[in-house]
């Protein structure tokens, strides 16, 4: 047989076959030579591991028998026209391993020819390129996955082809739960081969849905916003997590391998968990398989999104259109009797007899088109963030009473019967008075309009420890479950019905939500239905001391209670005239420019509250704040900043904020201190 190491590697044969050795398995290579004369072959012992260890042929073409039958013509074609040419060629094809597994190869080989050039020997390597072909496929299942969930629009579809792309390529299950409001997980999409066992995955989270209690599982994916890996699911790992026994034999049943759980965030936000298992294929998943989850499901949570934004920007322009319709329609209607009462007078042969009823007409008409202009005047401040409210401690009870002097004409009209329940002692809040009755005439006017007549309402006013409670419930014409979560967003409205006088223009509970919000208040929505009749909960709260001094103004204090306060904002002037308020409320003030300053000053002032700028220049609020919690005692931290959103407050409590103010300041609610 030719030799080529005695050919290449001269006479020390033994020290160039180590050699050859090291190199061969620290490149994970195997190596092969063909005498093509003789025909004879030769493979180095790392061959037989690429093969799954059969017997290897003792000719090339024996060779391509192994060789999956899609790859032997091309892999025939590339040898035998490296042998015509005498050139070199590399070459990457499949083989079939004994157990009926598929791997990659990738084959490179030189030809060595006589003077006469015809081919001599062939000699060469081959390496594994599993990994390497399936990263291709990763990229390529990404890139595709990227471009199909770019193109959809629809959220529901969104989340199906999420689950759908996973499968088979990816796993052989794939689950995706969103986060609902309430803290629900909700199962939206499931995806398997098998249409039986998508069903019964439903079936099973309804029966058994996931413990937000668990060590393990979506609701830590939620909760952490980090993904979870369980390369292998062992039988003890069900027992321990599932107590349930018909829940664990169906599990088991199921044959669950492997497990990747991944957050899809969006903003910060967790949305939901994209669940991705292996079964049937008893692949493992790897750190790199969950490099590939996570930035499939970062690709989904984009397009989940959109698909949201999309359906917020149709919802919201089919709303304009109805509610330009209906200012059209809401304007026409006391214009028609005004115009009518104008002719009559006109053409009336005795227009004095006719002057009392369309002075009545008109007066009642004009009025609803000023309410109608005030709605839209209001609408248009609390968008642009533009009212103004003129506080004061306010008696709720008075708010509401004159609430309902304003709507009792139509609910006499419609002949309801109205029940008011408000209790012996004052509630007082601090708030603006005829914004506060607008709050609730708005309420009960919506009930008025939405209850057929001779319908019943009510208004029940409750006082707790440090807020007050007005709830106005109705017997009219209910509102549908998914119209809840969108009841308070603009341009909303039930659906259209003959027993309501006036539906109005859908803006009137955007507007009552805005005013309660600007009293730190809370509203919420509740019905069991169509036809059942709706409930509306307005909470705000109590003033400071309101359940001691009737009639205490907002701003006096007694000096002996005075505190020790630190003022920390880079705005000089807002600083020293907050001070200096202050000091006219019986505390002792300090200023503070920058974070730094702010630390320096409390170990040395040793406040009871500190008044904390958010927005300082290098060392933020937030910052501060964490310093200054890290120093321990009891002193009260109020984070003073523009933004007043939800996120603001949540990140101003996660960094040991005890209050969140927006600015300006009112003064009166220095008096919380």
């Amino acid at each position: 047989m030719f030799d080529v190491f005695r050919r290449f590697l001269g006479h020390d044969r033994r020290g160039a076959e180590r050699r050859l050795q090291l190199a061969l398995t620290a490149g994970r290579m195997a190596a092969w030579e063909w005498d093509v004369q003789s025909g004879r072959t030769w493979w180095s012992p790392e061959m037989f591991e690429l093969h799954g260890d059969p017997p290897l042929p003792a000719t090339p073409d024996d060779y391509l028998a192994l060789v999956h039958a899609e790859d032997r013509d091309r892999l025939r074609a590339e040898v035998q026209e490296s042998l015509r040419s005498c050139r070199d060629h590399s070459v990457q094809y499949r083989v079939t391993w004994p157990d009926g597994t598929v791997h990659w190869l990738e084959g490179t080989g030189a030809t060595l020819c006589d003077e006469a050039g015809r081919a001599e020997l062939m000699t060469g390597v081959c390496v594994n390129i599993d990994a390497r072909k399936e990263e291709e496929l990763n990229l390529q299942f990404l890139a595709q996955a990227s471009a199909e969930l770019a193109a959809l629009t629809d959220y529901q579809a969104t989340m199906q082809r999420i689950a759908q792309l996973a499968v088979p390529h990816f796993a052989d299950w794939c689950a995706v739960d969103m986060v609902h409001g309430g803290g629900q997980l909700k199962r939206v999409a499931v995806a398997h081969v098998d249409e039986e066992k998508v069903r019964l995955a439903h079936e099973l989270h309804e029966r058994y849905p996931p413990d937000p209690a668990a060590a393990g599982g979506t609701w830590t994916v939620v909760r952490t916003g980090r993904p979870e890996l369980v390369p292998v699911i062992t039988s003890e790992m069900l027992e321990a997590t599932l107590q349930d026994p018909e829940y664990l034999r169906a599990i088991r049943a199921l044959g669950l391998h492997s497990y990747m759980g991944v957050p899809l965030v969006s903003h910060g936000r967790v949305l939901g968990v994209v669940s991705f298992i292996t079964s049937d294929s008893h692949r493992v998943f790897t750190e790199r398989d969950l490099m590939h989850a996570t930035d499939l499901a970062a690709r989904a949570a984009v397009a989940i999104t959109n698909a949201e934004l999309l359906e917020t920007l149709r919802r919201s322009d089919a709303a304009k259109d109805i509610f330009l319709a209906t200012l059209a329609h809401e304007l026409r209607n006391p214009l028609a009797p005004i115009v009518n009462s104008l002719a009559l007078l006109s053409r009336s042969d005795d227009p004095a007899r006719m002057v009392p009823q369309a002075v009545s007409v008109m007066q009642r008409q004009t009025k609803h088109l000023t309410r109608l202009v005030d709605d839209l005047l209001d609408l248009a401040r609390i968008n642009s963030g533009k009212i103004e409210l003129r506080r004061e401690t306010v008696d709720l009870r008075e708010a509401v009473r004159a609430a309902v002097e304003s709507c009792q004409p139509l609910i006499d009209r419609r002949r309801h019967s109205l029940l008011v329940e408000l209790p012996g002692d004052p509630a007082r809040v601090w708030g603006d008075a005829v914004r506060l009755t607008q709050i609730f005439a708005n309420l009960l006017n919506n009930a008025a309009k939405y209850t057929p007549e001779q319908g019943r309402i009510s208004v029940k006013m409750t006082a707790h420890e440090d807020a007050v409670e007005v709830c106005v419930a109705d017997t009219g014409v209910g509102l549908p479950p998914e119209l809840l979560p969108r009841m308070f967003e603009l341009f909303t409205q039930a659906s259209r019905s003959r027993q309501v006088e006036q539906q109005g223009l859908g803006i009137g509970l955007f507007l009552v939500k805005g005013l309660v919000q600007m009293h730190e208040g809370r509203i919420a929505a509740d019905s069991a239905g169509a036809g059942q009749g709706s409930r509306f909960t307005v909470s705000l709260p109590l003033a400071p001391g309101a359940g001691t001094s009737a009639e205490a103004p907002p701003m006096a204090h007694d000096a002996a209670v005075g505190k020790k306060v630190l003022v920390v904002d880079d705005n000089a002037d807002a600083a020293e005239t907050l001070s200096q308020l202050l000091e006219l409320l019986g505390h002792e003030p300090r200023t503070a420019g920058d974070g730094n300053a702010a630390l320096a000053c409390f170990d040395e002032f040793h406040p009871d509250v500190v008044l904390l700028d958010i927005g300082l220049p290098g060392m933020d609020g937030y910052e501060v704040a964490r310093h200054l919690r890290a120093r321990g005692g009891s002193v009260r931290l109020v984070a003073l900043t523009g933004w007043g959103q939800a996120d603001d407050k949540r990140r101003a409590a996660e960094a040991g904020f005890d209050t969140h103010w927006t600015k300006p300041i009112d003064p009166a609610k220095l008096s919380e201190i």
